[in-house]
């Protein structure tokens, strides 16, 4: 299937990686109207403090490019290292080969499902102009770079010990004007996807209650 909503090239996808029956069940969370997330409910008592991140999986939607495996095993690292980085801050992160992971652990899946590359050669053009209107006095060109770039990702979080799905997100960003890096390097736009999807991963563990309060500073 392909994206369900879409702006600039990136939408909400809806895979088959999620569950149908639990993609069913997701909805917009406060202050996020373009993720879908769901979240089951968990007592203080089962709150979960250690993480199992698989590695991250190229699951392409319908409309999503081919990827060579070059391509592919460069933007599952990227999503990879995303992962890790930002969870490790307010969890302790296990090996996911793990065979008996302690009480509390969640096991983390994530996957690439649409991608978009920066392309400087069609972005060139309204970057250099906006710096001609800067230096003229006046302000951006009022036609942002055409081929910014971005991603589209579906991650779950499950009990490690018995497979409970907990959560589960439909996310996306597309490449933003102000970004200039993004619009010359190939995949910046995207890689910055991958760090807001970790973020919103995280963000929801804890405000939904799955986790603890995060870690102060």
């Amino acid at each position: 299937m392909g994206a369900l909503t879409a702006c600039a090239g990136q939408g909400t996808t809806k895979t088959g990686f999620i569950a149908p029956e639990t993609y069913g069940m997701m909805v917009h969370p406060k202050g996020h109207s373009n993720d879908l997330v769901y979240a089951a409910p968990v007592s203080p008592e089962e709150r979960y403090h250690y993480v199992m991140i698989d590695h991250a999986q190229w699951h392409p939607s319908a409309k999503a490019p081919h990827l060579t495996p070059k391509a592919e095993a460069r933007v599952t690292q990227a999503f990879d290292e995303e992962l890790h980085k930002t969870l490790a801050k307010d969890f302790t992160i296990l090996p996911p080969e793990t065979l008996s992971p302690p009480p509390g652990t969640l096991r983390i899946q994530a996957a690439i499902t649409n991608l978009r590359r920066s392309k400087w050669y069609y972005n060139a053009l309204p970057i250099v102009a906006g710096f001609a209107a800067g230096a003229a006095g006046g302000g951006l060109p009022p036609i942002p770079p055409p081929a910014p770039g971005g991603a589209s990702e579906e991650l779950v979080a499950l009990d490690a010990s018995n497979g409970r799905t907990l959560m589960a997100i439909a996310t996306y960003n597309n490449g933003m004007p102000w970004n200039m890096m993004g619009q010359w390097l190939p995949y910046a736009h995207a890689r910055r996807a991958f760090h807001l999807a970790a973020v919103l991963m995280d963000e929801q563990l804890h405000q939904t209650g799955i986790a603890p309060p995060p870690i102060p500073g």
